[in-house]
């Protein structure tokens, strides 16, 4: 019997480091999400990068979304950099590319509302997505956008919500 209650003691106590919700501490559970400033010449970047993060916040349920007057953190951001680079190109013509890889840069900070501590220092995150170009580099771009933006946004929610 005392074999049996060892071993059941044993089983609990490796999961006494475990812990449900956000890393971040018991005092943060929502977060308000600023519209990140857009440093590119890409118009409405900043938009979807910035609805990207809210949905994916929303969609990971560690950390309520608040405006920034009831929140307990603000996320701040801004994007630096929206790059194309060649990936492949054409068999019959080598300057002719045919797909590129995207990838958006932006400068992330978070800080708590009312002290102003520090929760996440300043952080350059890069969003990526790869695409194929038919006749249109400009629609291939547009369609390309939502998943760099959320990939983006994903990197963004795991730095905040599973910090440690």
């Amino acid at each position: 019997m005392t074999r049996v209650s060892l071993v059941c003691c044993l089983l609990l106590a490796g999961c006494a480091g475990y812990r449900l919700g956000p890393n971040l501490g018991a005092n943060y559970r929502s977060v308000a999400v600023m519209m990140f400033r857009n440093r590119t010449y890409m118009p409405q970047l900043e938009a979807q990068v910035s609805n990207a993060i809210i949905k994916r916040f929303q969609s990971d349920g560690t950390l309520r979304i608040e405006s920034a007057a009831n929140a307990d953190i603000i996320l701040t951001g801004e994007i630096t950099e929206y790059r194309r680079g060649e990936l492949r190109s054409v068999r019959s013509q080598v300057d002719a590319p045919r797909e590129y890889r995207l990838s958006i840069v932006a400068k992330v900070e978070a800080r708590d509302r009312v002290t102003g501590k520090v929760v996440l220092a300043a952080t350059h995150i890069t969003g990526k997505a790869d695409t194929f170009i038919g006749n249109d580099l400009q629609s291939a771009e547009l369609q390309a956008l939502p998943l760099i933006a959320d990939d983006l946004a994903r990197q963004v929610v795991t730095l905040i919500a599973e910090r440690w």
